[in-house]
């Protein structure tokens, strides 16, 4: 035995042995199809394939592609068993390149790989022409289009919305990303209640005139967030006054901030509400300038409001008087048939002292006030009249004389 495998002649027979037996075993599938090769023409099959994907070969980190169709038809023609297998695995590509053409507009073939040598292909269409152009990107802010906006409550309206990211990329030849115009999320709000809230909202890209353009967008959906405000209306607040300041004190402002709030309802109790006066600040505690924090009262009927609180600044200082001397004292309501005569104050004439801050005081003058007695119920006789004065409300005021002594005939 040790003869035989040390004999040059012995180990040349293993090796074409081995050499035949490793053919036999490669070509056997190809023997299998071979031997389909003399059927009949009878069992040869022809199938057409639709939408197949077109694939594009091409630098495209430096140039996009336009009039590349999706898809295309694919047609085989050849024995039954490869044509079967064929359709079935779909393990082939079909494909246009464009690695090695330079930018402008070309007519290029479709080619394919992958499918039996066994088969005919016809590819429907043979040829595209395409447009090849530079690669352009451009980062753009993105809008809200809101749709169904009809389909919300009446008198409910979106507050302003949030979208992350606020922009996007936009990628496509340098002839499109010059049309673009606006770049919008589309969000449909018919079925939202209380706020909206997006997670994918698609990115669409228009030029001028509206159309649609065909551009690559990255991300190519946002996340957009709005509240869904209820009706209301902004009404201004009248803080009102209660007691007295300590004496010879005046009081120089109050002011709230802010001095409007926002009231919530439904639009027909809205409509009632002018302002909010019923917050009422009671002057016997003030000793000095005080910021006060106060809670707003809800109106009537109204759901709620905002800020809910408020600061209202009461402002103080020391009183000053102004004093008006001799002003006289009107008759109202006396008879044609009657005459009046004072006794006191006899010439009819009184002393009229302002209490007020500087501020207030500054710009009045006696033009403004009217001292009057009215003797409507009065007919013949002496009588005690109190005199009133016409004056502005915010100005505090002190008489010589509180009453009038006067004679009616």
């Amino acid at each position: 035995m040790d003869k035989w495998l040390k004999s040059p002649w012995f180990i040349r027979i293993i090796s074409l042995l081995l050499a035949i037996l490793l053919y036999a075993s490669v070509n056997l599938d190809d023997g299998a199809s071979q031997s389909n090769s003399i059927l009949p023409e009878g069992n040869k099959e022809v199938t057409t394939m639709n939408n197949i994907p077109l694939q594009v070969y091409m630098n495209d980190e430096k140039y996009v592609v336009e009039g590349v169709p999706q898809n295309v038809t694919v047609t085989v023609e050849g024995p039954n068993t490869v044509v079967t297998k064929t359709i079935t695995q779909k393990n082939f590509d079909v494909f246009i390149d464009l690695q090695e053409l330079e930018p402008g507009t070309h007519t290029v073939p479709i080619e394919h790989r992958g499918i039996s040598n066994q088969l005919s292909v016809f590819v429907e269409p043979e040829e595209v022409e395409v447009s090849l152009e530079e690669r352009s990107s451009k980062a753009f802010d993105v809008e809200i289009d809101f749709m169904n906006r009809d389909k919300i409550g009446d008198g409910f309206e979106i507050g302003d919305p949030t979208v992350e990211p606020e922009k996007v990329e936009i990628t496509g030849s340098k002839s499109e990303i010059d049309k673009v115009s606006l770049v919008k999320a589309i969000v449909d709000v018919s079925e939202a209640s209380e706020s909206i809230s997006k997670k994918d909202a698609p990115v669409k890209v228009y030029d001028q005139q509206g159309n649609e353009l065909n551009v690559f967008v990255e991300p190519s959906s946002v996340k957009v967030s709005a509240p869904i405000i209820p009706p209301n209306k902004e009404v201004p607040l009248s803080i009102q006054t209660e007691g007295e300041l300590p004496e010879g004190y005046s009081v120089n402002s109050i002011k709230a901030n802010p001095n409007k709030v926002r009231v919530f309802g439904s639009s027909e109790q809205l409509e009632s509400i002018k302002t909010i006066d019923n917050m009422t600040i009671d002057l016997s505690t003030i000793k000095a300038d005080k910021t006060l924090d106060m809670d707003v009262t809800v109106p009537n009927k109204a759901n709620k409001v905002e800020p809910s609180t408020v600061q209202v600044e009461v402002d103080i200082e020391e009183s000053t008087t102004k004093t008006f001397e001799n002003s006289k004292v009107n008759v109202q309501n006396l008879q044609e048939n009657q005459t009046i005569t004072f006794i006191e104050p006899e010439d009819q004439t009184i002393d009229l002292t302002l209490i007020g801050t500087a501020k207030e005081l500054e710009n009045v003058n006696q033009d403004q006030f009217e001292a009057y007695i009215n003797v409507e119920q009065f007919v013949e006789g002496e009588f005690s009249v109190p005199i009133e004065v016409n004056g502005p409300a915010k100005v505090k005021w002190e008489l010589s004389n509180k009453e009038a002594q006067v004679r009616i005939e």
